[in-house]
């Protein structure tokens, strides 16, 4: 737990040194998991400096604060593409899944997907590659269930997000959520499979939110804001110390997956051929990332045997401008939680 608070504090003390500019574009420009964004640093670091031994100028700009404002966040309004980076590495249904980025760039061409070879069987099952080839899917945020047996007293440890709809577990959930941030791959999944009947009940057995730091040393303890089960991300549910009866629950019906994913010009595929690289075996070699699902087939066998992942698909998000159904449900799913618990 200590170091998982260390970790926590050094990323959030790196972005008061992050002073970067958006007024030239970049090469890279590369929001990373905060659990794994130092090591992601330092491989992309490393490429630099090689680049930069051969008199080759890599730019990059990875924001180091977690939930800092950075000054490439209106970047998505861009219109000339020339000014856009040339990859550019995101988490979650965010800016560059807006349709407005979506229909001036994407749908135009201008990026080309470089999916691993072999890819994750885990990504196969999930249907994580992009059919119409703009978006690599280079790992995922899974989340999963944390249950406290010992709370839940007779009733059964949810297995499928079906379960954690069941009105048995009134006022017994602890969703992920800190200030304006949701899991927003579990809002969306619930919404698409369950519609809006499915988000009432899961708000309406929702205790509260919490950041995933806090949910692992609130789950299993005896504290008040307690839950019997945790809707958490895979890093942080599997990499501390549980007492026995916690347990973790990969869904059987998929763990629902946020996007970790980068888009890579065309034009620079082969000038930054190493970047690109770099999420794949170079991600899947990072020892933490195994939790973030890795698209390299040769970190598959690291995650457990009953692994497996929810994706709210391909189609859906073509018919869909996913970044505005995403905020909008979230703010829906917000003030339902909030009557909820008010009643």
């Amino acid at each position: 737990m200590k170091a998982l608070d260390e970790l926590m504090r050094s990323v959030r003390d790196m972005a008061e040194e992050d002073a970067a500019s958006a007024d030239a574009p970049v090469d890279l420009l590369l929001y990373a998991p905060c659990p794994v964004k130092l090591v992601v640093k330092d491989g992309i670091d490393r490429i630099a400096a090689d680049h930069a031994r051969r008199g080759r100028e890599l730019t990059v700009h990875i924001p180091m604060g977690c939930t800092s404002v950075d000054p490439y966040d209106p970047i998505y309004r861009e219109s000339d593409p020339d000014r856009l980076p040339g990859v550019i590495g995101s988490i979650g249904f965010g800016d560059f899944w807006r349709r407005e980025f979506v229909s001036r760039h994407v749908r135009a061409g201008l990026f080309a997907a470089a999916p691993a070879a072999p890819l994750s069987p885990l990504h196969e099952k999930a249907g994580l590659l992009d059919p119409r080839g703009h978006y690599t899917l280079y790992g995922v945020t899974p989340y999963l269930f944390l249950a406290d047996t010992r709370r839940l007293g007779g009733l059964p440890v949810p297995q499928a997000w079906e379960d954690v709809l069941h009105p048995r577990y009134k006022g017994e959930l602890i969703m992920c959520g800190d200030g304006d941030d949701m899991a927003d791959a579990v809002i969306l999944n619930v919404y698409k499979e369950f519609g809006m009947d499915g988000l009432r009940a899961l708000a309406a057995n929702c205790k509260g939110f919490m950041h995933s730091s806090s949910m692992v040393k609130s789950a299993g303890s005896g504290d008040e804001s307690a839950g019997a089960v945790y809707i958490i991300p895979a890093f942080f549910a599997e990499t501390v110390t549980r007492p026995a009866h916690l347990r973790v629950v990969w869904p059987r019906d998929g763990a629902a997956s946020s996007p970790l994913y980068f888009l890579a010009k065309k034009s620079e595929r082969e000038r930054l051929a190493e970047v690109i690289a770099f999420f794949g075996d170079g991600f899947a070699g990072i020892d933490s990332a195994a939790w973030f699902a890795p698209m390299a087939a040769s970190a598959a066998a690291r995650l457990p045997p009953e692994a497996r992942l929810k994706w709210v698909g391909w189609d859906w998000i073509e018919d869909n401008d996913v970044t505005e159904r995403r905020d909008t449900l979230n703010a829906l799913f917000r003030d339902m939680v909030r009557k909820a618990t008010c009643a």
